[in-house]
């Protein structure tokens, strides 16, 4: 890989950018203009009476801008080659030619000037701008699609044309044409013409800003204003801990302050120019390696910046000498003064804002906590409305239709809002927002149809249309601490929405071990990296039970303590987007909460089926398996540039082992897992074929204008998911097809039985037409990460019936199975990395099950015992507690005789039935797990089925038939409610059944009974019989 052209040049303008130096003009490309020369260029000019001028007043780029003091009606213009290109005709590409400018006004008039463009003295399109704001505005306006009239290849002029009135205005940063990704620009007070039809919940900010409430307006009562209070008091302690301001600290404010060299000459402010990390998206077809993340190594992107305001406000109210105090305040008014004349304020969008969210979070922080401050300087109501703005507050104004919030608004816009809303004076509006934002939460927090975010019924929690935990703990930061923040006052949340992020947060401790989830629920993140926020869980402690009657929440309490009895180093290198606790603060929260008698819970054990993820999860002592699969309606693995090169695999019927040592912490290390030298190929559980990693690797495209540059595929089977009895033991089946982009033609039926300590995994009808590499199932891929476990694979033996790993999980391959396993010790085993293809090596072994080249009906027996130890296995293998009945494509039934359990995944509608077991028939594929006790039974059944659409797959095909790839986001079903599919099952003999809403007898005679089950949301129904 070369040292990029454009990195050097970004270390180059750090070094230019350091105090002492002017300002840089970021970029120097013949298509954008920045007036830094001495005179204004000859090719600009204006009409008799009006002037042009190049100023250091006021500068968005370099240090210099354009000022046009013009007469009412006079025109200015710039005339060279507009370099405009057309759009792709294939649509190919979606890239679009758009206009990018920034505007600076001294004084706001309700009048609009007009930009046009000609081609030899023809206008060929145009469109207004707004100019009733002052400071800096920037627009992205796209030549085609939001512009009047036609544009042309060949223009050559643009011309401003000036309002009815007299005026001086500035230009700077403008960019004559740029092609640019076309879903991003934003509408504006000055542009709200652009890319007008965008649902884009980051784009909307103008549209929703225009809302209104349905509330009325009631004057503030006592008690409410005792619940602001409170409500305050709680926000305030979420967003600082008080402590003595230390001289350290104020250095570095005082450096990191002098770096934007704010100055005020004539009552007017200037500093160094900050933008937001999208800005750079500007020139991504203008440089040769362009580096998207340009501003931030400059130091001069806005999160930055706001980071330092909230440093500031924090200091400052820490702060106890008075000239500190004094010092401070100037600071932050003079940052607030720049942050506001740069643009950042009520009505502007800078042209694109797409994930502004994240790089604002500061601001709302260090407004909301220098409200006095702010209200002493008279700037408290422009920064309301400032918050107000970028917050979307309006957006809580009408009841919502439906259930649920995007994640990113949860993460992203939570505190923001509430911040907007609580740094109001006490006036009925504030009111009314505190009742329209505590409704609109609630509905938000309550379980959302089909795909849609966030969180479901089973304790899912959505984003990009899956159950994704990496950013999940990211927004339940801010569900959680909102249901805290109203809790117990007149504006708190219901119990039903506070019981269901409850049990998001307790399902996700259950699924991960300790804190980590697994490889395959990674998203696109399969590192490692990702991991559960302890914190979380102790705000829900605190909060109550969600039914208010109880002020600590024991479940919650318990199961923070346990999270938090492994004390840890805070981890340096956690991904960025794990929101961060302090640990004084998590010990904090411990004492608290043994203080008040709480305890650690012991490790959760039982089974869980989550159906909106196509995960089943068996935990016993301290181990979990964890397996997931994918489906028509939920995507395999997320593939982004660059994230994910490699996991295409992940849920193919994958299964994870997460376990350690009986007394150390459960972690992807303990459980034997590291990137490096891991085969992408061999993920265990999986059924793959065994590719070299330039074919394996993901090959992303931009397929269509739903999504970016982004792989999500799917499979075009239904039946994927798993069954959970009793929250005890379970199944987990998976019709896998895998997605014609690659391979076609590749499929499998893989099933997982889970019987207490023992998994038992069987697949059949194993098949694909690659003839040139080879097809296996993985049984286990392990890293030798110690000296310990170094040792004990050297020496390792196995008699090719049993394997056991030094954490004591047991294999068990089959009679069967035998002649094509193939155990490997590969010391090292060099591989690629999740992101990158230079070569990782670590030292691995591995056991797989070889189908040969281009299989068909190749199958595959094995169990896996995750806790046992070498006299048990042996054991085991002696006389298996298992038995198969059937193990063909229809089904794959299997009985553990001493737990009584039988347990049927049936891939088809079953024509017959083993003879002498308990079910007879069933009217179409589903699974089903019966458990005998004396004279009672336990059945258990699923529809794996989430049924978001009926029929047929929706897929489409080119011209030879195969599956094309296709946006997850522009398909129509995605929103829609899980459908019911009745399954009607018949049982051997005469049982008596306690009728539920989802079971009903239908007949029962000596002979047999027959109930039908009414299932939706791949969840499963268990019903007890007795003789």
């Amino acid at each position: 890989m070369q040292f990029s052209k454009w990195k050097v040049g970004a270390v180059a303008l750090v070094c230019m950018l350091l105090p002492g130096s002017v300002h840089a003009q970021i970029v120097k490309n013949e298509r954008l203009l920045s007036f830094e020369e001495k005179q204004v260029p000859a090719f600009v000019t204006t009409a008799a009476g009006s002037q042009l001028g190049i100023s250091d007043e006021h500068y968005r780029d370099g240090d210099h801008s354009l000022s046009w003091t013009f007469e009412p009606g006079a025109a200015l213009s710039i005339k060279k080659d507009l370099k405009f290109e057309k759009k792709d005709p294939t649509g190919k590409d979606t890239y679009l030619s758009a206009f990018i400018v920034w505007v600076y006004n001294e004084q706001a008039q309700d009048k609009q000037i007009r930009f046009e463009f000609l081609k030899d003295g023809k206008v060929c399109t145009s469109f207004p701008f707004g100019i009733n704001f002052t400071g800096w505005r920037g627009a992205w306006v796209c030549y085609e699609r939001d512009m009047q009239g036609t544009p042309e290849e060949g223009m050559d002029e643009i011309r401003i044309v000036a309002p009815d009135v007299k005026g001086k205005l500035f230009f700077d940063h403008l960019i004559t044409a740029s092609k640019v990704d076309a879903r991003q620009q934003t509408a504006d007070l000055q542009v709200p013409f652009v890319n007008k039809g965008t649902t884009n919940h980051w784009l909307v900010i103008y549209e929703h800003s225009l809302w209104k409430p349905d509330i009325p307006l009631t004057d503030v009562t006592e008690a409410q204003k005792q619940d602001i209070r409170i409500m305050e008091k709680r926000f305030r302690g979420m967003l600082y801990t008080p402590s003595a301001l230390s001289d350290k600290e104020m250095q570095s404010i005082r450096e990191k302050y002098d770096f934007y060299r704010i100055t005020y000459k004539n009552g007017k402010v200037a500093g160094r120019p900050i933008y937001f990390v999208r800005h750079s998206e500007a020139y991504e077809r203008m440089v040769p390696d362009w580096d998207k993340d340009m501003f931030s190594r400059l130091g001069i992107e806005i999160s930055d910046y706001f980071n330092l305001m909230k440093r500031v406000a924090i200091a400052y109210n820490n702060a106890e000498d008075a000239a500190l105090k004094h010092e401070l305040k100037q600071k932050f008014i003079a940052m607030y003064d720049n942050a506001t004349d740069q643009g950042i304020a009520y009505g502007s969008c800078w042209g694109n804002i797409h994930h502004y969210g994240y790089s604002m979070r500061g601001l709302f922080v260090a407004y909301f906590l220098m409200k006095d401050v702010l209200r002493e300087a008279g700037k408290l109501e422009e920064a309301v409305r400032t918050l107000n703005w970028y917050a979307i507050t309006n957006e809580v104004y009408p009841e919502p239709a439906v259930n649920g919030i995007d994640i990113d608004t949860f993460n992203t816009k939570l505190q923001g809002r509430i911040a907007s809303i609580l740094i109001m004076e006490d006036t009925p509006e504030k009111l009314q927002y505190l009742r329209s934002f505590s409704r609109w939460l609630d509905k938000g927090c309550l379980p959302a149809p089909g795909l849609a975010g966030s969180f479901k019924s089973d304790g899912a929690c959505f984003h990009h249309c899956n159950n994704y935990p990496a950013y999940a703990v990211g927004g339940l930061d801010g569900a959680t601490n909102m249901i805290y923040l109203l809790s117990g006052t007149e504006f708190r949340l219901s119990e039903q929405a506070h019981e269901t992020v409850k049990k998001v947060l307790l399902t996700m401790r259950f699924y991960c071990n300790l804190k980590q989830w697994s490889l395959s629920m990674s998203g696109r993140h399969p590192n490692g990296g990702g991991s559960l926020i302890p914190i979380q869980y102790a705000t829900m402690a605190i909060a109550g039970t969600p039914d208010g009657k109880q002020k600590y929440d024991p479940e919650m309490a318990a199961a923070y303590l346990r999270l938090v009895a492994h004390t840890e180093v805070p981890d340096k290198n956690a991904p960025d987007y794990l929101p961060k606790a302090s640990t004084r603060h998590e010990l904090e929260m411990k004492k608290l909460l043994e203080a008040q008698g709480f305890r650690p819970e012991p490790d959760p054990q039982g089974n869980l089926a989550l159906g909106y993820g196509c995960v089943s999860v068996q935990r016993r002592s301290n181990w979990a398996a964890v397996v997931r699969g994918h489906s028509r309606y939920l995507w395999a693995a997320e593939h982004y540039l660059p994230a994910n090169f490699y996991g295409r695999y992940l849920a193919h019927g994958s299964m994870q082992i997460l376990t350690g040592k009986p007394d150390e912490m459960v972690t992807f290390a303990t459980s034997g897992w590291q990137e490096a030298g891991f085969d992408w190929n061999r993920i265990p559980g999986v059924t793959s074929i065994h590719l070299p990693f330039d074919q394996l690797r993901a090959r992303v495209l931009n397929v269509d204008t739903f999504s970016g540059m982004e792989e999500m595929l799917y499979s075009d089977e239904a039946f994927a998911g798993g069954l959970s009895q009793a929250h005890l033991n379970g199944n987990f089946g998976m019709v896998l097809h895998e997605h014609d982009k690659y391979n076609g033609s590749h499929r499998a039926r893989k099933s997982f039985h889970f019987f207490d300590g023992t998994i038992v995994c069987l697949g059949t009808d194993i098949e694909n037409l690659n003839t040139e590499y080879p097809t296996e199932t993985t049984v286990f891929q392990l890293a030798a990460t110690t000296p310990e476990t170094r040792r004990y694979w050297e020496s390792y033996q196995s008699d090719g019936q049993t394997y056991i790993d030094p954490n004591g999980v047991g294999y068990y391959i089959s009679k069967a199975s035998r002649p094509t396993a193939r155990y490997e010790k590969n010391f090292p085993q060099v591989t690629v990395g999740e992101r990158s293809t230079k070569p990782t090596s670590g030292d691995w072994v591995s056991l797989t099950l070889q189908h040969g080249k281009a299989p068909k009906g190749a199958s595959y027996e094995y169990a896996v015992l995750p806790h046992t130890d070498a006299a048990a296995l042996k054991a085991f293998a002696k006389k298996p507690t298992y038995k198969i009945l059937r193990q063909d494509r229809n089904a794959h039934i299997v009985r553990s005789p001493a737990d009584g359990l039988t347990s049927y995944v049936l891939f088809e509608t079953p024509q017959a039935l083993p003879d002498g077991g308990l079910l007879q028939k069933a009217d179409t594929s589903c699974l089903v797990m019966i458990r005998e006790y004396k004279d009672k039974l336990l059945l258990t059944v699923s529809q794996p089925d989430l049924a978001l659409y009926r029929g047929l797959s929706d897929e489409a095909f080119d011209k030879d038939g195969k599956r094309i790839e296709r946006s997850i986001y522009s398909r129509p079903w995605t929103d829609n409610e899980s459908q019911e599919i009745p399954v009607t099952v018949t049982l051997k003999g005469q049982w008596k059944v306690a009728e539920t809403p989802y079971c009903k007898v239908l007949s029962a005679d000596k002979k047999q009974t027959v109930l039908r089950f009414t299932c939706r949301d791949a969840a499963s129904f268990d019903v007890e019989l007795k003789r």
